[in-house]
């Protein structure tokens, strides 16, 4: 479908940039970030105690059900982990601009 130039110059910004987020929204998103945060912290830490009772079973002879669920906690915590320090990065450019 071809695009109508004129119609494409008017819903450009003015000065060619991107609109600014406001105060406002900057807020609400520092709320949503922060909670984030909280969610992967206590994902990590329960994935972590996951990940030694799996290893503690692992070494009284649980065998591989243990070895693959001592796997599959690590897997998961380097998830977790790695939303959290994605997610402080983004608080810390968050409150940098307020």
């Amino acid at each position: 479908m071809p695009q109508n130039k004129a119609a494409a110059r008017v819903l450009e910004h003015p000065n060619g940039l991107d609109r600014e987020l406001t105060k406002t929204h900057k807020i609400i998103l520092l709320h949503f970030v922060r909670f984030g945060k909280l969610f992967a912290k206590t994902c990590a830490v329960t994935l972590t105690l996951l990940g030694l009772a799996a290893f503690a079973g692992a070494v009284q002879g649980g065998g591989l059900p243990a070895v693959l669920a001592m796997l599959a906690a690590i897997v998961a915590d380097n998830w977790a982990l790695g939303a959290w320090f994605s997610l402080d990065e983004t608080e810390a450019y968050l409150c940098a601009e307020s």
